[in-house]
Parts: C-alpha cells; structure tokens; sequence
C-alpha cells in the first residue's frame, strides 16, 4: 500500500513540474492549471471500500479484522443501525474523534409514519404517531413487521434525550460512540457517523463505510446503499459461514447483479466469514459452491469467494500488538490449534491461517492497485499531451521566415475551418440514441417484474403469517398484502434505480463518441493538436416513488377469494388469490413504470443537452489556445534555446 500512495505522489510532482515548464508557454496556460488540478486530486486521493452485508452476518468483526483493533461494537438491530464511516483523522479530526451527524425531524417523522402504516395506523405529526404505538396487539404482529416495532419502540425511549439535537450534529468521544452504535434508541436518530480513526487501512487513505444490514427497513438506505454501491470503489459483501440468504439478502444481490456490468471494472468481492467452522476442507469448498450458485441466480457470475474467519484474523492482529486479554488468547489457541502452555502461534502465521491474508492481497491487487494505475496512466496521458503540443511549438519556431509566413496564412484558414467543424457537429442523432436506450431498458423492467411476481407472492402470503392459531385473518391477509405491494413498489424502484446506472454508462460512452468526433473534426485541419479526454460525467440517481400508484382498495376483491387455511394452502385457493392479484397489479405496475420513464426522460435530456454545450465550449477553448501558442512560435515570440529546454525537461518526467 505504501508504494502505491508513492506511486501517487510521484505522479502529482511529475504533473506539478510540468505545468510549471508550460504555464508561461502561450496558448498552455489552461492545460498548465489542468495538470495542478489533477495534482491536487492525486494527492487529496481516497478509496472508498463500502461493507455490505446481511444482519449478524460477521460485518463488524470483519470491518475490525480489517482495522486491525476492537473498534466497532456490534449494531443491535438492522431497522435502528446507522451508516458508520472510519476516515483517516484530520487537523480538524484527530484521532479518536467523532462525528455524529443526527436526522431531522422531518426525516425521523417520516420514518415513524412509515412504520406506522405498516400496522395499518396513521397519524399527523411525531409525537402524535407514537402515541398510535399504543394499538398495536402485540401478538398479533407478523414476523416481516417486528423490526419495524422495534424501531418505534427505539424512537419513543431516545426521543427526550434526542430530540434537542435533531437536524444537528455532535463531536463525542469512542465510548460515546459505541453508545451510538450499540444503543438502539440513539441508533435510531444518527443518519451517519465518522469515526476519525487511524489504522493500516485508513493511514493509504482508504475510507471503510459499514452499511446498515441488507434486511434494514429504512426506505433511505435503499438509496443511500446504491449510491455506495455505484460510486465505491470496492464493494464487499459480507455472508455467514452457516446462514442461508434471506428474503434481504437476494433483493440486496439482484440489485448487485443488475449494476455488475455497468462497472469499468470489476469491484465486488464476496467474503464467508466463520469459514474455520468447517469440519472439513469439503465441506469449505460445498459452502463455497453453494454460495456462487445463489449468487448466480442473482445475475452474478464468476464472483470473487473468499472464505475467512474475522475472529481469528482479528485475534492475530492482537497478539501481534500484545493486546490478547486471557479470554482471547483461550480462544486463540483454540482456533490456532495450539496446546495449552505450548508457546502461541506468530500472528502472522494466524493471520494468513484465517484467510484474510489472502483476501487482502487479491482485495489490493484487484482494485485499489488497479485504481492507482489508471490513476498514474491519466497523468502520464496530460504531460504526453504537452510534450505533443511543444514539440509541434517547436517545429513551427525552427522553420525558415518565408515558410513561417506561409505557414501562418495557413494557421489562420485552418483555425476558421476548426471551429466551423466545431460548432457545426450535429448532436441530435446522440439524443435520440440516448431516448432509444432508455426506451429499451425500461420496456423490460414490467416484464422482469411478473417473472419474479410468484416468488414475491409466495414470501408475502406464508404460512408463517396466515397461520390458524386464533389470529385475525382478516388483518393478517392485509398486511401480507400490504408487504407485496412493498415488495413489487422496492423492486420496481431498485430497478430504475439500475436503469439509471445503465443510461449513465450509455451517456458517457456518447461523450467519448462525441469528442472522438471532435477530435478527428479537429485534426483534419490541426494536426498536432491532441485534445484532452472525455471525463465522465456522474448523474444523480432521482428519488422514485415508494408505493404504486393504486389505493389498496383495489385488491381487496383478489382477498376476498380467501376462504381459509387449508383451501388456500392444500387446495388452489392460493392460486387464485395470486392470479386475481397479478391480473390487478397489471395497470398500477405500467403507471409507476410510465411514471418512472417520465423523470428519466427529463433528468437524460437535460444532462445531454448541457454535456453537449459544455463539451464543444471545451474543445472551442483547446483549439483557440493551440493556435495562440502556434501564433506565437510563428512570430517567434518564443525563445528557442528556453523552449528547447522546456522540451526536454518534460520529456524527461515521461521517462
């Protein structure tokens, strides 16, 4: 890691010296400020690696692993958990501080309301709605339900101590950020929280963000674990040795493997944790293929699977800094295998025992090493492109007078014709490119759904919620319809959330087509002119609405084909409860697509129509400051010896 970061400092001093050889080159001046920007960035450089995973699946003892220290507390539960993330420390953050960024009200009282509704009661306002916590039966609450319990039954016991710092934040300590972590009734009010930390990992700049549970109920961390998901630039994912996917889990890897292939590269790594509770080598390699098949049916091929036990790598990491407590080293040696009194295992041999040794090396080579690399190649690419504009410069100012003159004439002709080509390049065929994609991708998205509408059916109405044990059938066929509607309206919603992904892709493979066009445009008329790279643009993903477009009403007809238990479990009540059900869900499902195809429509023409504009102003700007400095070598308003110097220095920083 460390000769990455070198790597990256490197670069930045090459960028630095060669804008500081061509600033006061006429016509060099932008692209002199280009290379101290991309400078700047080098060296600010952070990797993100965003840690997803289902709940209780091992993801805090495997984020602390990979700290290397006991620093995250175990959240309590999915529903309350917030978004921690461990940065390197500042001048302003010191090590050891955190920052606690609190929800508003706003934010807390639309997520009481929505929980709420789940009960089938409403309210105006917060305190009003838990108030409303009162009615709801206890025992008649069905499992998909409870988390949602849990998280009004968190809000009312924080709130007195909360409530003053909503829409705030707050500067605490490790032990009151452990409070925050492990205590559900604080949990519940933090939207995020940084921890200024140093460790290995965060010491290369990398940030570690742990993400609520898949299964976590809060409708922003939908939205907020996608933009992790797109814009990380390693995403881990986190299962259980001995767990079987959840309902969570699959909803949360289907939107993994419908983005997969929208990345440049690949970015996903799949840990097994607990894998030392294997009896067997076997029986390791069975899990690990029945991981890959579960992640197959989720439209994820060729996944990276690293089995590894967080516990004994993060014991290792102890011992290794002499902080193993008599408790620790009695489980140490248990999963070290070595005898009591037997001197202990070397950490680094554990290390590389728990499997994380492995991982990580695959984990650095794979991306962040990857990243650095294209990271160093741009910068290359910038002072190449200098070294190119000189050298013509160069060749202008060396020729004799009479050729100087004629070649000035010619310079002025061939900037017109340029910029002529510039402006007059046509950019409708792109938008309607673009319109076609989108149209493309969205008609498939209804259909995918219905494949998917039995199984979506089947988790809502189970036997586990309509069960005959003296329960009110009635509410309970509500509320597992009230979950399928949640679960079609999620779906729908992952996937334009997708679609924008791919229009994103779409987008910026048109912006490099577009200035491909420029630049042989361009280039028909200068030829030494190299103009600098599309940089892709990133587009905000819209806010989709969280129900269809239909009042519940609607399928209470489809409900009323239920008769009871046994004719819907052993006879084919279900499957007509389920055909009347898709046949109603067939009209709101078109609407929230058509409404969906609506916002992307707006969002992508607009986007292009302003990429477009500010691209052509881009090369408009390249090519007026490569004929200035053409101009001023024609003119011999350049010292040649200084040039030449000028010349060889930058070609040196190629080297």
């Amino acid at each position: 890691m460390n000769q990455l970061r070198e790597k990256l400092f490197a670069a930045a001093q090459k960028l630095r010296r060669t804008s500081e050889e061509i600033v006061a080159v006429p016509g060099m001046q932008a692209q002199a400020q280009a290379m101290l920007d991309r400078a700047d960035r080098l060296e600010a450089n952070r990797f993100t690696v965003a840690l997803f995973g289902a709940f209780s699946a091992g993801k805090s003892s495997f984020a602390n692993a990979l700290m290397g220290d006991m620093v995250l507390p175990v959240s309590p539960n999915p529903t309350t958990a917030a978004i921690n993330k461990i940065m390197p420390p500042t001048d302003e953050y010191p090590h050891g501080t955190v920052r606690v960024v609190l929800k508003s009200r706003d934010a807390i009282e639309q997520d009481v309301l929505r929980s709420l509704a789940v009960f089938g009661l409403h309210a105006s306002g917060l305190e009003a709605a838990l108030a409303e916590l009162g009615k709801i039966d206890v025992a008649q609450i069905p499992p998909t339900a409870k988390p949602h319990y849990t998280f009004l039954k968190a809000v009312t016991k924080g709130l007195p101590e909360m409530g003053a710092h909503l829409d705030g934040e707050l500067l605490v300590d490790m032990q009151a950020f452990k409070g925050f972590v492990a205590k559900e009734e604080k949990a519940c009010f933090a939207e995020y929280i940084e921890l200024f930390y140093s460790c290995p990992l965060t010491d290369q700049g990398i940030v570690l963000v742990d993400t609520p549970g898949a299964d976590s109920i809060n409708a922003r961390h939908t939205g907020v674990a996608f933009e992790y998901m797109k814009n990380a630039d390693a995403v881990l994912f986190v299962t259980y040795y001995n767990h079987a996917f959840s309902q969570a889990d699959r909803e949360f890897l289907l939107q993994m493997g419908r983005v997969k292939d929208t990345f440049e590269m690949d970015k996903m790594f799949f840990i097994v944790n607990a894998a030392d509770l294997a009896a067997s080598e076997e029986e390791l390699q069975g899990v690990i293929t029945h991981v890959e098949k579960n992640l197959l049916t989720c439209g994820i091929r060729l996944p990276r699977i690293y089995p590894v036990s967080s516990q004994t790598a993060l014991l290792a990491r102890m011992h290794e800094k002499g902080k193993l407590a008599a408790s620790a080293e009695k489980v140490y040696r248990q999963r070290t295998q070595t005898a009591e009194g037997a001197e202990l295992m070397p950490a680094e041999e554990a290390f590389k025992l728990s499997g994380m040794a492995n991982f990580e090396a695959q984990f650095l080579r794979f991306t962040i090493e990857e990243l650095t690399q294209i990271a160093v190649n741009a910068a290359i690419g910038e002072i190449r492109r200098a070294h190119h504009t000189l050298t013509e410069f160069m060749r202008m100012a060396q020729s004799g007078e009479s050729e100087r003159l004629a070649r000035k004439e010619a310079a002025q002709t061939a900037q017109a014709s340029a910029l002529t080509a510039v402006e007059s390049l046509a950019t409708n065929s792109f938008e309607r490119d673009l319109a076609k994609e989108r149209e493309e991708l969205l008609y498939y998205v209804k259909q995918r759904l219905f494949f998917r509408f039995n199984e979506l059916f089947n988790f809502a109405f189970n036997s586990s919620v309509l069960k005959d044990d003296g329960r009110n059938m009635k509410q309970a066929l509500q509320g597992s319809l009230t979950d399928l509607l949640r679960s079609i309206s999620y779906d729908l919603a992952q996937e334009l959330r997708a679609t924008t992904l791919r229009l994103e892709k779409f987008l910026n493979k048109q912006g490099v087509m577009l200035a491909q066009q420029w630049q042989n445009d361009v280039q028909a008329f200068a030829s030494g002119l190299t103009l600098s790279p599309y940089q892709p643009r990133q587009v905000e993903t819209l806010q989709f609405a969280e129900e269809l477009p239909v009042a519940v009403s609607a399928f209470q007809p489809a409900l009323a084909l239920f008769k009871n238990t046994k004719d819907f479990f052993e006879q084919d009540g279900k499957l007509k409860v389920r055909d009347e059900l898709e046949k109603r869900m067939q009209e709101p499902v078109a609407s929230y697509v058509a409404a969906g195809n609506e916002q992307l429509a707006d969002q992508f023409a607009t986007i292009f129509t302003e990429l477009a504009g500010v691209e052509r102003a881009r090369v408009i700007d390249q090519v007026n400051a490569y004929f200035t400095g053409l101009y001023a070598a024609l003119d011999m308003n350049v010292d040649l010896d200084e040039l030449q110097g000028k010349l060889d220095r930058v070609a040196g920083e190629l080297q």
